[in-house]
């Protein structure tokens, strides 16, 4: 985080996995979520919780996940055929809670690719050298210091939000002012203090840029960007 050119705040992030990589763009992150529920992505239903439902419709009620008709209705999930079923015809929503995929807090820039920042009840995945582990969202270390960066020129103490999260209860703060967010992927940047920087690629998107710029070279002189 960059307030007046200075660097304020800096925290790990948990990415995309390859098959579902998170996005490069920029938006402006317009509200805070505190207690979110988690509504499961269709995709996400499918693929991963209709198979986990055919073996067992209890795990459901083990990660604090409900089930909801088009109309609204709450289904009890032992009342399903799950077998019967080929695509998910209900909707998923986890409730907040120590369980929820999303934590604490989220941070939401609404943007087509619906990805966002969350806090995460899997806190040991900051700790690995490599961090593709989402769908595509951004999972954010120490996230509530963020959450106290970015309201405190609303008034919001981090004991505020410590009694917000415990109320339990879901509560959306919309920031006076959207604040600019920039995803960006680098593999190879050089610092301040003008140390250079390498990464891995593991969207392999260095070998796309090369070609890109390769071909763009009049002279057709061979380009490698790649970081490895």
């Amino acid at each position: 985080m960059v307030k007046d050119g200075k660097t304020v705040h800096t925290a790990r992030l948990v990415v995309g996995k390859p098959y579902a990589r998170t996005p490069v763009f920029s938006d402006k992150m317009r509200y805070i979520v505190f207690n979110p529920y988690w509504n499961v992505p269709p995709n996400i239903a499918n693929d991963e919780y209709l198979p986990k439902l055919r073996r067992d419709p209890g795990v459901l009620e083990r990660e604090h996940i409900r089930v909801f008709a088009s109309s609204g209705s709450e289904v009890n999930p032992y009342s399903v055929n799950w077998s019967a079923i080929s695509r998910m015809p209900y909707s998923l929503r986890q409730d907040s809670g120590g369980k929820n995929a999303l934590g604490k807090v989220k941070f939401m820039f609404p943007n087509r690719f619906n990805v966002y920042l969350h806090d995460t009840p899997s806190k040991s995945l900051f700790n690995k050298d490599l961090r593709i582990f989402s769908h595509g969202c951004m999972r954010v270390e120490n996230p509530l210091d963020l959450a106290e960066l970015l309201l405190a020129d609303q008034g919001w103490s981090r004991a505020r939000i410590d009694s917000t999260i415990a109320e339990g209860k879901e509560r959306i703060v919309n920031l006076k002012t959207p604040v600019p967010v920039h995803v960006t992927y680098l593999t190879a940047w050089v610092n301040k203090d003008g140390s250079m920087q390498f990464r891995r690629d593991p969207y392999k998107r260095d070998d796309q840029l090369s070609e890109v710029l390769s071909g763009a070279l009049a002279d057709d002189t061979p380009l490698s960007m790649s970081a490895r």
